[in-house]
């Protein structure tokens, strides 16, 4: 199987997915409308573990697959407890940030481009860390990861070949999402933000599983 030939078959289910999700948000039906975001993210776990499989490799073994994995567990609990849905995402990045690094040493910019990201966050959120309380720690340490994965993944294209722009957009796309989410949280956006939002995350997830898929 190609990445193509699963595209064809995952990306409509996304877009089920996606349009049952809300619709049974909109319905007051959370719980299952949990069910659907998870099944959701999990179509990137299948992605990532066909991907590992077909490259001859043990999905479990791969710290990369766990970074899925802990991004769909992270789904469920987001919802639940915002604090450790927060947390299991931190060590999703951290299994991501382990991969990533060991593609390709980090380009010079990279660090640079980490202080940027981060003094970017700092900015954003000008208004709201005053008010974080006991919270400062967690939204101070998670754009750190956040970051981080966003630094190491943008010069792949450049340090390890065009087959990792994917990733690197990915990564991008990722960014974008979790500040938006982090901004719906703290500041009450309207719920028009929530499938842009989710579009973003999704988009990621199939974009970083995508660089897995061997060159056809």
């Amino acid at each position: 199987m190609t990445l193509l030939a699963y595209s064809l078959v995952a990306l409509p289910l996304w877009a089920a997915q996606f349009a049952l999700y809300f619709f049974l948000r909109s319905a007051g039906r959370e719980r299952e409308s949990l069910i659907a975001k998870c099944a959701g993210s999990f179509l990137a776990v299948g992605s990532a573990g066909l991907a590992l499989h077909l490259a001859g490799e043990s999905p479990f073994s791969q710290v990369v697959f766990w970074f899925f994995l802990l991004c769909t567990i992270a789904d469920a609990l987001l919802e639940i407890s915002f604090v450790p849905g927060m947390l299991v995402f931190g060590a999703a990045h951290v299994c991501l940030i382990l991969w990533l690094w060991g593609l390709a040493a980090p380009a010079w910019w990279s660090l640079a481009l980490w202080v940027g990201v981060y003094v970017l966050t700092a900015v954003l959120f000008r208004k709201e860390l005053p008010t974080l309380g006991k919270l400062t720690v967690p939204f101070l340490l998670y754009p750190a990861l956040l970051g981080g994965s966003l630094a190491l993944a943008a010069p792949l294209p450049f340090t390890a070949g065009a087959r990792w722009w994917p990733v690197a957009l990915g990564c991008l796309l990722f960014y974008v999402s979790d500040m938006l989410v982090a901004k719906n949280q703290l500041s009450r956006w309207p719920d028009k933000w929530q499938k842009p939002i989710m579009a973003l995350y999704w988009g990621a997830l199939y974009l970083i599983s995508a660089g897995l898929w061997p060159a056809p």
